[in-house]
């Protein structure tokens, strides 16, 4: 049985690890053909495990194919190289999933500058420049999905993390609104309830992974999201922000909200 995405080109920054990985996986379960896109070629630290062909590797066992390609999203020009790669190799690109972001330590009042400036240069120059490479094959087929990753923290408080992913819920609703007659759909995602990847791991200990435990989804439910907004048109929906919660009620329907609510953390319902 075909699956819901067969066919698709699907490129997805910094999926070399952790929801991006996930999101890759998910996608060539679904029979995309995804491109991996990271900067990691190799495991330079344990604590952040994964690598382009890791997650490869991890696409094909799913039953999708897959394209390990080196991608820094501080870059313009291996932005450029990258997309030009896809293009040659597929001829299109359907699905663009802007993935890749840091989170710098400190508060916005003590973090250093050079620290603001590169946040800003990855999450949010980043995501502008991986948009604008990838648009004109989409402009030229008549068709494309755009998912921007956002995050909690743009309606919490988020410091200067939430401030880049504000940022980008505003730069999702004015592109959707330019690009709506271009048939492409343009919305973003963001995860209600913590999910375990290296990232997140990455400097707590044990005792505070514990502590969170019970606020701590498997990531099924985030990655059935993803999918959803893969499938979507500008008539179906775009120019939306929405949760992972959000995003499978109203896109994927009553009964796989509450199949998914029955394996998440109990904060995940109130993400509606």
């Amino acid at each position: 049985m075909a699956g819901r995405l067969e066919g698709k080109v699907a490129v997805i920054t910094g999926s070399s690890r952790g929801l991006g990985q996930f999101c890759a996986v998910g996608y060539g379960a679904e029979g995309a053909t995804v491109v991996v896109a990271a900067r990691s070629e190799e495991e330079k630290d344990p604590r952040l495990p994964g690598t382009i062909y890791h997650t490869a590797k991890l696409v094909e066992e799913a039953g999708g194919q897959a394209f390990p390609v080196v991608c820094n999203v501080a870059d313009a020009e291996s932005i450029e190289a990258m997309t030009q790669a896809v293009i040659d190799k597929y001829g299109r690109i359907d699905i663009l999933m802007t993935n890749a972001a840091i989170q710098p330590p400190g508060g916005i009042s003590t973090m250093q500058p050079r620290h603001w400036e590169l946040e800003f240069k990855i999450n949010v120059h980043g995501v502008f420049h991986c948009i604008r490479a990838a648009l004109p094959s989409m402009v030229k087929q008549g068709s494309g999905n755009i998912i921007n990753i956002s995050s909690v923290a743009a309606h919490r408080g988020g410091g200067h993390y939430g401030a880049t992913k504000r940022a980008i819920e505003g730069m999702t609703i004015g592109l959707a609104d330019e690009q709506r007659e271009a048939g492409i759909a343009v919305n973003s995602l963001r995860p209600v309830a913590a999910i375990e990847t290296p990232g997140w791991m990455y400097g707590r200990t044990e005792e505070t992974i514990k502590a969170n435990a019970p606020r701590v989804s498997p990531p099924d439910s985030y990655v059935e999201a993803a999918i959803l907004f893969a499938m979507q048109t500008p008539a179906t929906c775009t120019g939306q922000n929405y949760t992972d919660a959000e995003a499978v009620k109203l896109l994927g329907g009553a009964e796989s909200f509450e199949r998914f609510k029955a394996m998440n953390a109990a904060i995940w319902a109130e993400g509606l």
